[in-house]
């Protein structure tokens, strides 16, 4: 009886053990996957660690702006700049209402950058933002040339302080904003910056960041 208690004793410590590991391996695997998603994202909102000249092609917005605050009212109901619904990385390109020059070629540049990346493709949206409403026609003119994009009008209020909050001293105030998963604006250009610093960007953010 005492030889059978001992090891009855000794198979618990071993499953105790077993479980343990298991636990410990657990534990390991999922910090694998989270902390370098952690640390992408610390290196891209602060740039710690890294020297500055290599850290972004576009111009960092510190701190970074939730979109959310953002409200558009349709039928006396309010809803958010960007779906909830759909977690995607989104370049929003800022305009005032005709859309001029500047605009078009941040639409033409966004849309190369999107076609660029392939199968990759499906997990950014592109959409204008333009205060007040843009001319029916114009609208229609732009949808001919950009099927996939989304045209949002913002009231006054809303689109000064969309303005406002994701100013920045090296950017023209028709930009296009770089939009995170959770709807953060993190980065902004202009059309000074290529296709390719757009390009550069966005591929690695993707790379690092998990599709949901």
């Amino acid at each position: 009886m005492k030889l059978n208690s001992q090891s009855i004793l000794a198979a618990k410590n071993l499953k105790k053990i077993k479980s343990g590991n298991r636990f410990v391996q657990g534990l390991s695997i999922l910090a694998s996957v989270v902390l370098p998603i952690t640390a992408a994202y610390v290196v891209y909102y602060t740039g710690l660690g890294v020297p500055k000249n290599t850290i972004n092609q576009g111009e960092l917005l510190q701190p970074p702006f939730d979109i959310a605050e953002i409200k558009i009212t349709q039928q006396g109901q309010q809803f958010s700049l960007v779906s909830e619904a759909e977690s995607k990385w989104r370049y929003l390109i800022i305009s005032d209402s005709d859309c001029g020059k500047d605009c078009e070629d941040l639409l033409y540049i966004s849309r190369q950058v999107h076609i660029r990346l392939g199968e990759k493709a499906h997990r950014v949206e592109r959409l204008l933002v333009v205060s007040d409403s843009l001319d029916e026609k114009r609208q229609e003119q732009i949808q001919i040339q950009h099927p996939k994009l989304k045209i949002v009008n913002l009231d006054g209020e809303n689109f000064k302080q969309l303005i406002e909050k994701t100013d920045h001293d090296s950017v023209t105030s028709t930009k296009a904003l770089l939009v995170d998963q959770e709807g953060f604006a993190m980065m902004a250009y202009d059309r000074q910056h290529s296709g390719n610093q757009l390009l550069k960007d966005i591929k690695r953010l993707l790379k690092y960041s998990y599709e949901q």
